[in-house]
């Protein structure tokens, strides 16, 4: 069974708000948290779309539930608070 973190987001602005996201890389990692798919609306480019593949739910819940991880999430320009799912395969 794998694990997974979905995260949808509204960005202010889709180029600022990447590069804060590419900064915060070895923090996601650790975490256990990489990367499978990052994808933007179709209609609108600042909707954006995260997948990640999580090394465990609890690390991954422990990251979305981190004080200092949403302070840099609403820092990078995200709108309001994103819409976050925990998976399972």
């Amino acid at each position: 069974m794998s694990s997974y973190l979905l995260v949808r987001a509204k960005v202010q602005n889709f180029d600022s708000w990447k590069k804060a996201y590419d900064a915060h890389l070895s923090v996601r990692q650790e975490y256990g948290l990489s990367e499978e798919r990052l994808l933007r609306g179709a209609d609108d480019p600042n909707d954006v779309v995260l997948l990640f593949k999580a090394s465990s739910l609890d690390r991954a819940k422990a990251f979305m539930n981190n004080p200092a991880i949403g302070e840099v999430i609403q820092k990078s320009g995200v709108v309001g608070k994103p819409d976050v799912t925990f998976l399972n395969s």
